[in-house]
């Protein structure tokens, strides 16, 4: 009998090995994403992206038959440059696994030389390349090289080389090309598709690409400061997508989102795109320690099933629970820990929980077992302050005052609780108000507040923040989908939910009783507010007797004088001083009201400006070169030499774009300068240095100065730290208004040298700063009493008619910032020839 059956291998055509890759990038931004975590997977600790994105302008025919010029992006001579410093890849390497689709190298080895978890395990990252663009050629720098060494014999007699690693002393070099549109050749296969691999010797990274870049000094100084004993640049060009500043700014803040919030970390990530600068740059991380509330959860750590758990309480001023609530530790349920006084006291209160006391007896162990280790870091931030209504002295809650604005924003950009994976993000989990845990169902079922009543507070999802830690070793049963967009919803998966919002529970507890509780004093203490209401009428009343009286007095020529002494016995001094103190009160509570409508007028005008940045930054990008483009149209059609020998200078059409050309270097600054304020970084709280504030404070204001013949001189006094922890927002408004006031007060003054002086010393545990002008000194209105100008609405700006024109706030903020860091203070040490003040930083010990 004839055997008639053969054995035929499968194969793949080049095309669909291209679009299985491709799947998994439905997006620009994710390609990028995927590339920047194999830099992190090749131990790099900087990864720098570069975008040299080019525009050409187009004369083109409108809808009404009108030419107008349009920008248009050119994808085919755009380039997206992608640069690390990781351990790089000799060709053995590039050969067998960055050259295998779906390579199981990642899969597994876990690890990194350097020890970091691998971020990916399918092997088809290198597909990202394709989804960005149609031709890549990379140049790798191995930190080792893989050689030849002595040939060993096996049993049939064979030789077989055998390999082994040395160091790369001599900086040998691989370069890979790949056209990826040979994939979609007709009826090619994968094994008929090839890139190009060849040896350079002598490959110095730093100095090829600090050269190719060196016109452009801030991407030229990040990569000087980067150590390139080994590394890989990629290169990617004919570019598929239109990229655009929208489209960077969105890769940008996702990127901010990649990695966990921490503020020490081993891997940076810089964004730069070439013809704008200043837009972009080092990637912040999302840390924010502005908080009500902050809880740890560990669970498993030491495989002994116990939930290590944190809470820092951060929500109420303590000096004030201990001076003006004590009445609220006498009730039962804050007689023991953790709502003592001195649990309030304290950072944060620690305690172990095995997890069968916090999941139901319900639940499968083996499931259990395979959720696995994890951490889990949350936070809680209330954004607005509603039930915080004054009755008198009395407040419900002592609530810390809060930035509003700063949490809105902050909570808008970074709120939500985000999945990472051995520190890298899992996406969407948290983005885009992604309510993944269902926390708006769950508050909409229990809508009531904490205080409200004991039981049954839930947290609504727009006023947290979250990341959860998880691993590759550690939580296998968590697998990614298909495209890499979430987590499969396996039963592993539901059940870590359910943990996670146990966790979030306790935290719920938590507040519930101590809002409860102070809930209920503030319900005892109502009788006393209606009694000082009561109180307040009955002032009112005396002070209407009283001036009833006084005009009955001088009306009746004296004829009642005995009768007018026996009614002021009614009303004994006492009485009418209480009604006078009363009375004050109230003034001074109508004050606090005007102030904070016009704080919230301020805010508003503040959310107004900030809305139109985008329409700013784009007029910032043209101003300059709208210029030079007039100038470049102009010379072909007009002898620029010429005119200038037969025409007066102001009728030269080239002198006057020079005079626009000013203007607009000057316009330009101050939109620079203006929308570097709108920047997160500058609302972060961190540790500022003064002597490097100073420094590009000057720089900022060079501009301007220079303009107006003023000089700022810089005197730092010793060789001292000068660091506080601030906003640098806040040093931001203290000092433009300083230095704004002395500009003014240079206006109209003779002085040939005119001079602004800033120095500033450690003294003792504080920061002395003193900060000096040699113009007209204090207006003469203020002599008297210099400390008045701090007072709000105190301005001397008035136009020619007296009208105050000043806005009688600057001085008043910068008084109100300077004492909300740990009481320090300012104060007018010198009022002639000149204006001094000296501002005192206390510095937390």
């Amino acid at each position: 009998m004839i055997n008639n059956t053969t054995k035929i291998p499968f194969k793949v055509s080049a095309r669909t090995a291209k679009l299985i890759g491709l799947e998994n990038f439905s997006t620009e931004e994710g390609a990028v994403i995927e590339l920047v975590k194999n830099t992190y997977d090749a131990d790099a600790s900087k990864c720098i992206l570069i975008f040299d994105l080019k525009i050409k302008k187009e004369k083109v025919v409108n809808d009404e038959g009108v030419e107008i010029e349009i920008e248009k992006f050119e994808k085919e001579n755009s380039c997206i440059y992608i640069i690390d410093n990781g351990i790089g890849m000799y060709d053995k390497i590039i050969q067998n696994q960055w050259m295998t689709i779906g390579t199981d190298d990642k899969l597994y080895e876990h690890t990194s030389e350097g020890g970091r978890i691998k971020t990916g395990a399918k092997g088809i990252g290198r597909f990202a390349l394709n989804r960005l663009g149609m031709l890549t050629n990379m140049t790798s720098l191995p930190s080792v090289l893989e050689v030849e060494d002595e040939k060993q014999i096996s049993e049939n007699s064979l030789e077989i080389p055998n390999t082994k690693i040395i160091p790369n002393t001599n900086n040998i070099g691989f370069e890979w090309t790949v056209d990826w549109k040979d994939f979609d050749k007709k009826g090619a296969t994968v094994s008929d598709v090839e890139a190009v691999l060849s040896v350079k010797e002598n490959v110095n990274l730093k100095h090829e690409y600090v050269n190719r870049f060196s016109s452009y000094q801030k991407i030229k100084e990040v990569l000087e400061e980067v150590d390139f004993k080994s590394g890989t640049v990629i290169e990617i060009t004919e570019l598929n997508d239109e990229w655009n500043e929208d489209k960077l700014r969105k890769l940008f803040g996702n990127l901010e989102m990649l990695l966990p919030p921490e503020e020490q970390n081993d891997f940076c990530i810089d964004l730069f795109l070439l013809n704008n600068l200043e837009e972009f740059g080092t990637l912040k991380r999302a840390y924010y320690d502005d908080f009500d509330y902050k809880l740890k959860a560990t669970y498993n750590e030491l495989n002994d099933k116990v939930l290590k758990v944190e809470i820092s309480r951060n929500e109420l001023d303590v000096d004030t629970l201990e001076n003006r609530y004590t009445q609220v530790f006498d009730f039962d349920m804050m007689k023991n820990s953790p709502y003592k006084l001195e649990d309030f006291k304290k950072d944060k209160i620690a305690f172990n929980l095995p997890i069968e006391k916090l999941i139901s007896e319900k639940v499968d162990l083996n499931l259990l077992e395979r959720v696995g280790k994890f951490n889990f870091t949350f936070y809680f931030l209330k954004n607005t302050i509603s039930d915080d209504k004054e009755d008198g002295d009395l407040k419900k809650y002592p609530y810390k005052g809060i930035n509003s604005a700063n949490r809105k924003s902050w909570l808008k950009k970074f709120g939500g609780i985000k999945i990472f994976r051995d520190d890298f993000r899992i996406r969407p989990y948290g983005e885009n108000g992604d309510d993944w845990l269902r926390l708006g169902e769950r508050q909409a079922q229990s809508p009531g507040g904490a205080g409200q009543r004991l039981g049954g507070y839930r947290i609504r999802p727009n006023q947290i923040a979250g990341t959860i830690k998880i691993s590759r070793l550690h939580n296998e049963s968590f697998q990614d989908k298909s495209g890499r967009e979430g987590i499969i919803e396996n039963e592993e998966f539901e059940l870590f939910k359910n943990i996670l919002l146990d966790i979030i529970g306790l935290f719920e507890k938590d507040r519930n009783v101590v809002m409860y509780n102070l809930s209920q004093l503030h319900a005892i203490r109502n009788e006393e507010a209606e009694t000082l209401r009561k109180a307040k009428e009955e002032a009112e009343r005396i002070r209407k007797q009283k001036e009833e009286r006084k005009d009955n007095s001088n009306n009746s020529d004296h004829k009642n004088d005995s009768k007018s002494t026996n009614d002021n016995k009614e009303y004994s001094k006492t009485e009418e001083n209480m009604a006078d103190a009363i009375l004050i009160l109230e003034k001074e509570n109508e004050k606090k009201d005007e102030e904070l409508r016009l704080l919230r007028s301020l805010a508003s005008v503040g959310l107004i400006i900030s809305s139109f940045a985008h329409e700013v930054r784009s007029l910032r990008a043209r101003l300059i070169p709208r210029t030079k483009f007039l100038v470049d149209e102009l010379r072909n059609h007009l002898d620029e030499n010429e005119l200038a020998k037969t025409l007066d200078k102001d009728d030269n059409p080239f002198y006057m774009i020079d005079l626009m050309r000013d203007e607009d270097t000057k316009l330009k600054h101050w939109l620079d300068y203006s929308l570097s304020t709108l920047k997160i970084d500058k609302r972060e709280r961190k540790n500022l240095d003064f002597s490097e504030y100073f420094n590009n404070f000057k720089a900022n204001w060079s501009k301007a100065l220079e303009q107006r013949n003023i000089t700022l001189e810089l005197n730092k006094i010793d060789n001292n730290e000068h660091i506080i922890r601030a906003f640098e927002v806040n040093m931001d408004s203290v000092f433009n208004n300083l230095l704004s006031n002395s500009i003014n007060a240079h206006n109209g003054f003779n002085n040939q040298q005119k001079k602004i002086v800033i120095s500033w010393q450690k003294k003792e545990n504080d920061i002395e700063i003193i900060f000096s002008d040699n113009a007209k000194g204090l207006d003469s209105k203020y002599i008297d009493n210099p400390e008045e100008i701090f007072n709000l609405n105190e301005s001397s700006k008035t136009d020619n008619k007296g009208n105050k024109v000043g806005t009688g706030l600057g001085l008043y903020i910068v008084k109100s910032i300077i004492e909300e860091y740990n009481n320090s203070s300012i104060s007018i040490i010198k009022i002639d020839n000149g204006l001094t003040f000296k501002i005192t930083f206390k510095t937390r010990k």
